[in-house]
């Protein structure tokens, strides 16, 4: 009798940025399967962010059998089945076993589309299905695939935690890190599981997902001479100087699609991502385009 070597797919995690799969105001979610599957074929998660397991858990994944793949949205784990029963591992996955991946920032800008805080930067966001001891219990846990929830501040571990992690990392590994993603095979609640009670892998396997927003913006143009703007227009002087109009209300930056804000009837330019001016007394922030 012959075997034949078997694998397949233990989890799956999807990172899904907004300001690159909306379009305009057309929000990604909203949008019907050809429209979404229309804006996925341009999504390269690779370029403004970059996973990779750690060290450590390239080791286990070794000694279990399991094999990493990255993927334009995101990475998957595959594992070897027994050959008697594809829903079992061909090495039985323990309970407590974890598995850690690093999540790096790539693009310099990343900030400047992404809806975090700027604060927030250097600070080590942590996405598992089980929570630190020394985090509060209130502390997230990583969302299922459908969830659609935006990653915010509440992920991010305290200074305590934060150097308690640090510890297992290389210097290389710390390097550009925004955050880890460490999933085990059982979760602090049962939805979250890799494998079922019987060591089984989930059927059908589990997918994770991370969903950063896009930021919304103050639109500030800057003319070289008075505009002459009306108050049906989508924009407003700032202060005491015409030649300086905002928009009325916050735009959110995406890389695709269009977005109207008028002045006499007119379409005014989209920013780009490349400058953001924060205001942390009013905790806004404007994009300026000189005209």
């Amino acid at each position: 009798m012959s075997f034949s070597i078997q694998y397949k797919p233990l989890f799956k995690v999807d990172l899904l940025h907004l300001y690159f799969l909306n379009n305009g105001l057309k929000t990604f979610f909203t949008m019907n399967v050809t429209e979404a599957a229309k804006q996925m074929d341009g999504y390269a998660l690779n370029s403004f962010l970059s996973i990779a397991p750690t060290l450590e858990t390239q080791q286990k994944l070794n000694g279990y059998s399991l094999v990493y793949r990255n993927l334009n949205s995101g990475f998957t784990i595959w594992t070897k089945v027994s050959n008697t029963d594809n829903a079992i591992p061909f090495i039985p996955l323990p309970d407590d076993l974890s598995l850690t991946f690093l999540v790096k920032i790539n693009d310099p800008a990343f900030y400047n589309y992404t809806n975090l805080k700027l604060d927030n930067q250097g600070k080590i966001n942590y996405f598992s299905n089980r929570r630190l001891a020394t985090e509060v219990p209130a502390f997230p846990l990583i969302n299922k695939s459908g969830d659609h929830f935006n990653i915010n501040e509440t992920f991010a571990l305290t200074p305590e935690s934060a150097a308690s992690e640090l510890t297992n990392l290389s210097t290389v590994e710390k390097t550009n890190l925004l955050g880890l993603i460490r999933l085990h095979m059982k979760a602090d609640v049962p939805a979250l599981n890799i494998i079922d009670s019987n060591g089984k892998i989930s059927n059908p396997p589990k997918n994770f997902e991370l969903v950063f927003a896009n930021r919304k913006t103050l639109w500030r143009y800057i003319f070289r001479k008075d505009p002459k703007v009306k108050n049906n227009d989508d924009v407003k002087m700032e202060g005491a100087d015409p030649n300086v109009l905002i928009s009325k209300s916050e735009q959110p930056l995406t890389q695709k699609g269009f977005i109207s804000v008028e002045l006499g009837g007119k379409d005014l330019p989209n920013p780009d991502s490349k400058l953001i001016k924060p205001d942390s007394l009013n905790s806004k922030y404007y994009s300026e385009i000189y005209m």
